[in-house]
Formats: structure tokens, C-alpha cells, sequence
């Protein structure tokens, strides 16, 4: 069982009229005693970027509260919910002419027990710090990406890019989608963090390391984060969700 604690915070850019980021964060303990966690970013250079974001925050996790599956199940829950989120924002396009391309990254994460399930379609990101160390646990769709999983450009370069912003997949942007998805064990002390990419295309992965790490309030790291990528230029919508635990008592708190 786990002691786990969070906090969140999204901060509107100067790109768009509308914060396009939607982020969804449950303290509710359903049949399998487990907790969602969510962040969504709506595509750039499309109409309706929010409308997609949320509606992807809306729909999987209105069908998270009705999951009554077993924890070995998950990965086949999320793969299904994705894959139908994805064709009802498509018809949902195809409908609305004022929106012909909508269409929204998204990145999650569910604790069951001691174990994590995390998945992602886009290059909002998740990280993992423990007594491991501090890594990515998920990979982007991006062409920066690519490039840096071909051994064309090192993890360090990927924010130095100049097309660092294009990616291959979100959901709703075509019928054809994959779903990434990634489990582990958790053991003593750990921080996750959810996060998009106006974040990440402005603050190095040894920059939010060091912010995580420091002795204060997840609130504090939270904004720390945020005014590091303000700092660095960060002009878009930046979500940030910290969510930190033990192997103590199940207690979800904000």
C-alpha cells in the first residue's frame, strides 16, 4: 500500500488565446484501490486545441471511475478507452468544419498498490525518480526523437532543436494510433512527474531533476518548475503534476 502525495499546477502561454492544456488528478479510490493521473496538451496550429485536450481528460477518465477490471487488465482498459477516444474525436471533427483537425497529446499514470502503469501517445512526458536515479519512462513521438533514438543527437540536444515541436501522433490527428505503455514496481521513496512539453522544451531533464529533488512543498516544486521554464523563454501553455510516495499506508492527499 502507498502513502502518495501530489500537486498540480497549468499555466497559460502567450501562444494561444486559451490555456490548450488540461491536466486530471483523482484522490477518489475506486474497486481496485488506485489513483489516475493525466495531462493533455491540444495540438498547436489547429482550432480547438482545449476542446481536444478536454475532451480526452473527460472521456478516459469518466471511464476510469466505471473500470471494475483486475490491475493485470489495465494495460488492455487503456489501450481500448485511447483507441475509442481516438475515433470519437475524429467523428467528432468530421462534424464540426471549425475543427478539422483536433487533436490532443496525452500522457497518464495509474498506481495499483506497489505497481505503476503509465502510457502516452504525443511528447508529453513522464518522469521517474527513485533510489534508481532520475529518468524519462516514456518516449515522444517526435521527429527529435527519432532522431535521437537512431543515435543521430543526444538526449541533451533534443531541447536545442529547432523542430523540437513536431510530432508524429496525438490523439484524434489520425484513425492509425499507438499507445505507449510502460509498468514497473515501486519500492521506498519515489516522485513521478506528468508533464507537457512547454516544460520540457525549455528545461533541461538535470533542471527538473534538481528541482524535484530540493527539501520543499510539492506546491513550491510545482511552481519552481514552472518559473525555471518562464525563465528560459517558455512562451507556451506549461502543465505540471508532481506526485510523490512510500510504501506506508494508501492515503491520497493534495
Amino acid at each position: 500500500m502507498l502513502n502518495v502525495e501530489y500537486w498540480s499546477i497549468s499555466k497559460k502561454g502567450k501562444k494561444h488565446p486559451i490555456n490548450e492544456d488540461k491536466s486530471f488528478n483523482t484522490n477518489r479510490i475506486n474497486t481496485i484501490n488506485s489513483a489516475l493521473f493525466l495531462v493533455c496538451d491540444g495540438v498547436g496550429g489547429y482550432a480547438g486545441g482545449d476542446i481536444a485536450s478536454f475532451k480526452v481528460i473527460d472521456k478516459f477518465s469518466s471511464a476510469f471511475d466505471l473500470f471494475r477490471g483486475k490491475s493485470e487488465e489495465i494495460k488492455s482498459f487503456v489501450n481500448k478507452t485511447v483507441f475509442q477516444i481516438n475515433k470519437d474525436i475524429i467523428v467528432y471533427a468530421s462534424e464540426n468544419p471549425s475543427y478539422p483537425r483536433l487533436a490532443s497529446t496525452l500522457v497518464g499514470l495509474i498506481i495499483v498498490g506497489n505497481k505503476y502503469y503509465s502510457f502516452n501517445v504525443g511528447d508529453s512526458r513522464i518522469y521517474l525518480r527513485d533510489k534508481i536515479g532520475f529518468r524519462q519512462i516514456n518516449d515522444d513521438d517526435s521527429k527529435v526523437w527519432e532522431r535521437y533514438k537512431s543515435g543521430q543527437i543526444k538526449k541533451s540536444e533534443i531541447i536545442k532543436q529547432i523542430d523540437k515541436n513536431i510530432i508524429t501522433a496525438a490523439v484524434g490527428l489520425r484513425e492509425n494510433i499507438e499507445v505507449h505503455q510502460y509498468s514497473g514496481e515501486l519500492k521506498d521513496f519515489f516522485q513521478f512527474i506528468l508533464c507537457s512539453d512547454g516544460l520540457t522544451d525549455f528545461v533541461t531533464d538535470g533542471d527538473i531533476e534538481k528541482i524535484l529533488s530540493q527539501d520543499n512543498s510539492l506546491r513550491d516544486k510545482c511552481n519552481n518548475l514552472v518559473s525555471k521554464a518562464l525563465e528560459n523563454g517558455s512562451d507556451d501553455d506549461i502543465t505540471v503534476t508532481v506526485i510523490e510516495g512510500d510504501q506506508n499506508l494508501m492515503d491520497w492527499s493534495q
